[in-house]
């Protein structure tokens, strides 16, 4: 999982076009950690699969914001959403983050079709009740904490530039 998080913020450098607008600053917004670290509860996910998952949003957050601060001087800068999300995961009220949510929802989401590598995605339902891409991502309370996170989170400072 790792080298995907690394691969995916090397793309990330390589769309932060900064030449095209060297006057602007750039936002490069996390992703929270996915579920409650105090709150338990019933998920598709295993405990263990939690704990890993949260690592890993953890690993993609230090990582994104060591392409910032090498960017710095482009504007570039890093906000946490973490904060906005305290108590607002999967398995806190309210949620912030959907858990599994049953589909079809919209154009996006799997549908069941037979010989469809994703069709694997209806297991869990019957009919053509498949697995929403909604699963996992913000909900509006969610949406709410991003502009909270984006609206509240100042600038990085020399201090948190030099990881103190």
């Amino acid at each position: 999982m790792k080298a995907d998080i690394d691969n995916a913020v090397a793309e990330t450098r390589t769309v932060l076009v900064h030449a095209l607008a060297p006057n602007a600053t750039i936002s490069l917004m996390g992703y929270p950690l996915l579920f409650s670290r105090t709150q338990a509860c019933s998920t598709l996910v295993s405990a263990s699969q939690r704990v890993i998952l949260n690592d890993m949003a953890e690993y993609f957050e230090s990582k994104q914001r060591e392409l910032a601060l090498s960017m710095s001087a482009s504007n570039v800068r890093y906000r946490s959403p973490q904060a906005a999300f305290e108590g607002k995961r999967i398995c806190d009220s309210p949620e912030g983050i959907n858990g599994v949510v049953a589909g079809p929802n919209g154009d996006g989401d799997f549908h069941f079709h037979h010989g469809d590598k994703n069709t694997q995605l209806c297991w869990l339902f019957t009919g053509d009740t498949c697995l929403s891409r909604e699963s996992y991502h913000p909900n509006q309370t969610g949406t709410s904490a991003y502009a909270q996170a984006f609206m509240t989170a100042s600038p990085l400072s020399a201090a948190t530039r030099q990881g103190r």
